[in-house]
């Protein structure tokens, strides 16, 4: 924990330093030293949530009282069963989990079914490093599944807000928002989709609809959005393990929407995808599984950018990726 600290504290100036316009172009470089040197510890046991069958079955009480009394009102979940429920997002279990935590807690939002206290509280419990960065400085762990399902919470979290009456993230949950994920973003490495006997992870899935929604928020300046495409790109530069359920194509068209919202954004993709190229040309070539994993990696990137097509792409990222498309492929 005094690592993932250091590390916060690390990203929070960068992103401070950001705002101010006192780092630029030199930040994909300062991020990606960051996340090099973070150590990872082997993975230690991760606690399973208490008494799941009994939050399963208590979510089953208040969807069968609102199947019954769809047309009332304040049929909110009562704050201690909405505790219980969140912790069953960090199960192994897909029924648990998934089928059961994600879904009740996605209908219960979408659907008025937390107040608007509960709802800022649920929203600041999604990032919190108990949720979001457990175990993320660990080799490969269950933690993954918690971390994934807060942020597939958040996104919904996110979407609900826009579109509520009243709206329940204020400015400084916003920026917490942008400084957690951000860190998320930069550290995250489980690139597991569906698991057997578990059910899905897809973190990179969940991440690109969080940053898309994030993205999409008139109320978060550019200079946050634009701290956020530099830690995906600088994850995507050193990532060695593949990602192969949709999780790319989804990242890469969240990008290109953002790049396509102003200059900024596609000046910097085209400053990171010519330092990713940098790094194969530069990094003397290894014949191990790991290298040739990353030089796949920024060959489905392009591919996946190339497939989109050149209306979905800024004029100057598309040219780049033409005239280079099949380095070392």
């Amino acid at each position: 924990m005094e690592e993932l600290a250091a590390i916060h504290e690390k990203t929070r100036v960068l992103l401070s330093q950001l705002r101010s316009g006192d780092v630029y172009e030199s930040l994909p470089e300062l991020l990606y030293v960051l996340k090099e040197n973070a150590d990872m510890e082997p993975a230690e046991p991760t606690p399973r949530p208490r008494d799941s069958m009994a939050a399963i079955e208590q979510m089953q009480v208040y969807q069968d009282v609102w199947s019954a009394n769809h047309e009332e009102s304040n049929q909110f979940v009562a704050d201690d069963d909405l505790r219980a429920f969140v912790d069953q997002l960090s199960s192994p279990s897909a029924k648990i989990r998934d089928t059961g935590a994600f879904f009740f807690l996605g209908n219960a939002i979408q659907n008025g079914h937390l107040s608007h206290q509960q709802l800022d509280w649920l929203t600041a419990e999604m990032i919190s490093d108990e949720h979001l960065l457990t175990q993320i400085l660990q080799e490969e762990n269950d933690g993954a599944y918690g971390r994934s399902f807060a942020l597939a919470i958040l996104s919904i979290l996110l979407m609900a807000d826009q579109q509520a009456a009243e709206p329940f993230i204020g400015p400084e949950l916003m920026m917490a928002i942008v400084e957690q994920v951000s860190l998320y973003t930069l550290l995250e490495r489980d690139t597991r989709g569906f698991v057997p006997g578990h059910g899905w992870i897809h973190a990179y899935t969940h991440l690109a609809n969080v940053l898309g929604a994030i993205f999409d928020r008139t109320d978060v300046p550019r200079s946050d959005k634009l701290f956020l495409l530099a830690c995906i790109m600088t994850n995507f530069r050193q990532l060695n393990t593949p990602l192969t359920m949709g999780e790319l194509n989804r990242q890469v068209g969240t990008i290109l929407r953002l790049s396509r919202k102003h200059s900024l954004y596609a000046d910097y993709l085209l400053l990171s995808l010519k330092l990713w190229r940098q790094d194969l040309v530069n990094e003397p070539f290894a014949q191990t599984r790991s290298r040739w994993q990353k030089l796949y990696n920024r060959v489905d990137f392009f591919q996946q950018i190339l497939a989109f097509g050149q209306d979905q792409v800024p004029e100057k990222v598309w040219a780049y990726v033409q005239e280079t498309k099949n380095y070392l492929s």
